[in-house]
């Protein structure tokens, strides 16, 4: 089992309000239950960027919702919960996801050049807010987002990719930015013992 890293308070409270907002109220208290985290009922951490937060907490949270569905529901709640991060995170904490919002999307840039712009700045937010060392790369087709340290190293070993979350969140980001949707993959996964977690970002829309 990997160190444990520190979060902010922010990231796991926008996890905890975009997992009510699937499950519902007791939905979430029951995920809370099943990750151990009872603390947090109807006690979400605070809205502030502090480092007070554990990774393993992000992780068992995301692995008890996991739990509650079974894995083969699992897969699409997560992905919805990761859309909601996303939405949530525009809303309540910009901060966190590092966006300049409206302003982005109004550039008169190529598309292309918009999701790289929103891509770096997601990046930038990983490494300088959220403490998880991310970065980017590009290629003619697609770009890759690299996370070098992520919480699905503290959850059970699974089959395939597992982190729908992110994978989530990369496909409601794309979708707001250019109201496309993208087939972003999950390539590979420290879960399954990968030095990464890579996520591809097809430059094409489905």
């Amino acid at each position: 089992m990997p160190e444990d890293r520190m979060m902010p308070n922010d990231a796991l409270r926008l996890l905890f309000f975009s997992i009510e907002e699937v499950m519902g109220k007791d939905g979430m208290k029951a995920a809370l239950r099943g990750a151990k985290l009872e603390q947090y009922i109807d006690n979400y951490p605070p809205k502030n960027l502090s480092l007070d937060v554990r990774f393993s907490e992000y992780a068992h949270t995301e692995q008890a919702v996991e739990d509650f569905y079974g894995p083969r529901g699992a897969k699409a709640m997560l992905l919805r919960v990761g859309r909601a991060t996303f939405n949530y995170g525009m809303k309540e904490q910009s901060a966190v996801l590092g966006l300049a919002g409206q302003a982005l999307k109004l550039m008169p840039l190529p598309m292309t050049s918009k999701m790289k712009l929103l891509l770096e700045q997601m990046v930038a937010a990983a490494n300088k807010t959220v403490n998880q060392p991310t970065r980017l790369e590009e290629d003619a087709d697609s770009f890759t987002m690299i996370v070098d340290f992520c919480m699905c190293q503290f959850r059970p070993k699974h089959q395939s990719p597992c982190c729908y979350v992110t994978v989530g969140a990369l496909t409601e980001a794309m979708r707001w930015l250019t109201d496309k949707t993208f087939a972003i993959q999950e390539l590979t996964c420290m879960n399954l013992g990968a030095d990464c977690c890579r996520y591809r970002i097809p430059k094409t829309p489905e």
